[in-house]
């Protein structure tokens, strides 16, 4: 094992975080492995709230502080911890489209 690869953990050193996604003020808590992007969190979110009607990529992702997220980034890149609360939005304009 290289000095710079990760320490290893279960699940072939996949590390998750529980993400409590609030979708329009509905709670889903989604468990996400780190090395995958927000965007399939996301995903995962809107399918169980049945939010279907606009694609994920209409939905902004934010932290508590209101900061906007990349969705492209991967969850472990956002050092969140083992849980994180999150919320999902429409993006200003697209609601009435």
């Amino acid at each position: 094992m290289k000095e710079n690869e990760k320490k290893p953990g279960g699940e072939h050193g996949a590390e998750f975080v529980e993400i409590t996604m609030i979708v329009n003020g509905q709670p889903v808590v989604i468990k996400a492995v780190e090395q995958q992007p927000l965007q399939v969190a996301r995903q995962k979110a809107l399918e169980e709230t049945k939010n279907l009607a606009q694609p994920p990529e209409n939905w902004e992702i934010k932290n508590e502080a209101g900061e906007l997220l990349d969705p492209d980034k991967k969850v472990g890149e956002f050092g969140f911890g083992k849980e994180v609360t999150l919320f999902l939005s429409l993006k200003a304009g697209v609601a009435g489209v």
